[in-house]
């Protein structure tokens, strides 16, 4: 189905690319069934049934998909002839087209003349790939022209730097490998939850320390892509003392080396967001505010609209984290009702884990402050807007929150429910668990109604007894820094001293 691509491609938009758009697209002749869709989808929202009946209502005899697709192309038409102005990596591409165009047309010498052009440039901006196109395009005009006044020694020399230029791009796809393939076992095996599970990566991270030992060590990409990897890792596995180092050594990177960043630099903003995750993790508050600034400075730069929304919405993501962690949930709630609610809900579908933490924190502030139903109602639109991800602790984080305000709230029967789906959604075959969450679910399942006494099994006592021991496991932070659900469970139990029975605290 193409129109919720369509749909995700429109919301992206920022209001100069929708007037781009609009400019470029109102002179054309023909039908104008995808300029109608257009303008139904930027007033209806990613709703896809909404969209799909009033275009059917609009053009009762047009296929919505064709329209669609079309609508895609016209777009991404537009958005890159607006990026050729900005980004010189655009540039550079357009510039390898008009040499083929010139080549093409019997004009070798204009072409050539383009070729040496970009070949500066290129190189400029480390992009090897096209510098050593430059080359190939270089040599295939020499053997056109019949190697007019060139020596064997020149013809030699450029066709060694295009195999120099081969190496540069080899041994970066060698990095990339190694990083996707770390990713790849992350993602589909799940987070390292234990000292076992760490192992199975040993052999990415042999590889990867053998390939930084090349002689290509200092190209910018090749450095990129190793502290990525090793930051990744570090982060995965709960070392976050060390991941912290790795961060800093990488924002140092980009800082050093600006020129090189993508446009956007979504790159930095990673390394960014790790760096004050890592802060957060290691409660080291004072920090965050230096990170803070450096998002701030980055957003006023003229980066696409959707961009400086992330970049806002990663500000407000780690100033939530302070006050939630240091248990300030009337100032995040401040800041929330300060902030306003279209800023989380923008550009929801562009990072979709930043909108889990966003609306986790909103929901979390409230619970927090004992309003029970607005937390219940930002959790319920978050799971309604957006898929959860077995592979992402804050979607455990925000069904586990759900879970508890259930219970506060005295829907006891949901629980059970809601606890199996829980079970089948993430708890995969053979697949480690986090002690936390499985003690959780199991205390839920056995606490009576608020205000009923009760005793613990004996086995659930003992493992209540080691909730200190998982708030010091760096695989458990991984979950609790979100929120700290140990903290709860021991709470919300209280052992009656004359009867050795437990009682449910109230809520304050």
């Amino acid at each position: 189905m193409s129109l919720l691509p369509a749909i995700r491609l429109v919301q992206s938009l920022s209001g100069p690319e929708k007037r781009f758009f609009k400019l470029n697209t109102r002179q054309q002749s023909g039908a104008r069934d995808y300029q109608k869709l257009f303008d139904i989808i930027c007033n209806s929202g990613p709703q896809t049934e909404e969209v799909s009946t009033q275009f059917r209502s609009a053009f009762p005899k047009s296929n919505i998909d064709n329209t669609a697709r079309y609508l895609m192309r016209v777009l991404t038409d537009c958005l890159i002839q607006s990026r050729v102005q900005k980004d010189g990596f655009f540039q550079l591409f357009q510039g390898i087209m008009r040499v083929k165009v010139l080549q093409e047309r019997a004009l070798p010498e204009e072409g050539y003349k383009e070729l040496k052009r970009i070949r500066e440039n290129a190189s400029q901006y480390q992009q090897h790939f096209i510098e050593y196109l430059t080359y190939r395009y270089e040599l295939d005009h020499l053997s056109g022209i019949g190697f007019s006044g060139v020596s064997d020694s020149q013809l030699v020399q450029t066709q060694m730097k295009a195999k120099e230029l081969l190496k540069n791009v080899n041994h970066v796809q060698d990095h990339h490998s190694l990083f996707e393939l770390m990713k790849y076992r992350l993602l589909h095996a799940g987070q390292i939850l234990s000292d076992e599970h760490r192992k199975k990566l040993n052999d990415l991270m042999l590889s990867e320390m053998i390939l930084m030992t090349g002689k290509m060590k200092n190209n910018f990409a090749a450095q990129k892509l190793h502290l990525l990897f090793q930051s990744y890792f570090l982060t995965n596995i709960g070392d976050f003392s060390s991941a912290l180092k790795t961060y800093r050594e990488l924002n140092k990177l980009f800082e050093d080396n600006l020129s090189l960043l993508d446009h956007p630099p979504l790159d930095y903003l990673s390394a960014l967001d790790g760096i004050i995750t890592s802060l957060c993790m290691l409660k080291n508050y004072d920090e965050i505010d230096y990170y803070a600034a450096k998002l701030e400075h980055l957003a006023q730069q003229p980066w696409p609209e959707y961009f400086r929304y992330q970049l806002r919405k990663s500000m407000l993501s780690a100033k939530l984290a302070i006050h939630t962690a240091n248990g300030e949930y009337g100032s995040a709630r401040h800041l929330i009702d300060q902030s306003g609610k279209d800023l989380i809900a923008a550009y929801g579908m562009v990072n979709e884990e930043k909108q889990w933490e966003l609306y986790f924190y909103a929901a979390l502030s409230h619970f927090g402050c004992g309003d029970l139903k607005k937390a219940h109602r930002w959790l319920g639109e978050l799971m309604q807007l957006h898929k959860p991800q077995n592979t992402l602790l804050i979607c455990k984080a925000a069904r586990l929150l759900n879970l508890i305000i259930h219970f506060e709230q005295g829907d006891t029967e949901y629980i059970n429910y809601e606890i199996r789906s829980y079970t089948r959604f993430f708890h995969r075959p053979q697949e480690p668990r986090l002690q936390t969450e499985v003690l959780l679910l199991k205390l839920l399942q056995a606490l009576p109604a608020s205000g009923k006494r009760f005793t613990l099994p004996a086995a659930m006592q003992k493992q209540m007894g080691k909730l200190d021991q998982l708030q010091q496991d760096k695989y458990e932070q991984q979950l609790l820094r979100y929120f700290d659900f140990a903290d709860w469970m021991m709470r919300v139990c209280q052992t009656d001293a004359k009867s050795g029975n437990h009682r449910l605290r109230p809520r304050k």
